[in-house]
């Protein structure tokens, strides 16, 4: 996790899509570099555990979306391209110049579809 402060926009992005997708959770990071990021997450539990987390690396210029590899335990902190998670379609998001985007409700639509999908898809079944 990150010390320090949250960016403006970063807490704007957080608090806006907080309130369209219920349940999502949001860790701050910073690159070697001093680049700050964060990652907004949805847990799908099941009976009390975690089956699947869904993940949103966010940096105010790009979006890259997919399934954690480890439910956010060795990779949270970790950008979704070191971590080698899926970010093409049809489950992942990756959007590299978000100017001029709406990116509250880029990243509210992906979160929903995938939550509207999980419980009826193949990754419910295997994880159950």
């Amino acid at each position: 996790m990150r010390d320090g402060e949250v960016t403006a926009e970063e807490a704007s992005f957080f608090a806006d899509l907080g309130k369209r997708v219920l349940g999502v959770d949001d860790w701050y990071h910073v690159d070697s570099d001093g680049t700050p990021w964060m990652i907004i997450s949805y847990d799908f539990v099941v009976d009390s555990v975690v089956r699947d987390t869904l993940r949103l690396d966010f940096d105010g210029s790009s979006l890259r979306g997919g399934w954690s590899p480890a439910f956010l335990n060795w990779d949270d902190g970790v950008r979704a391209e070191a971590a080698g998670m899926d970010t093409d379609p049809p489950d992942g998001l990756w959007i590299q110049d978000l100017t001029g985007r709406d990116t509250t409700t880029i990243a509210a639509t992906w979160f929903a579809d995938h939550i509207a999908r999980w419980p009826s898809s193949s990754r419910a079944a295997r994880r159950s």
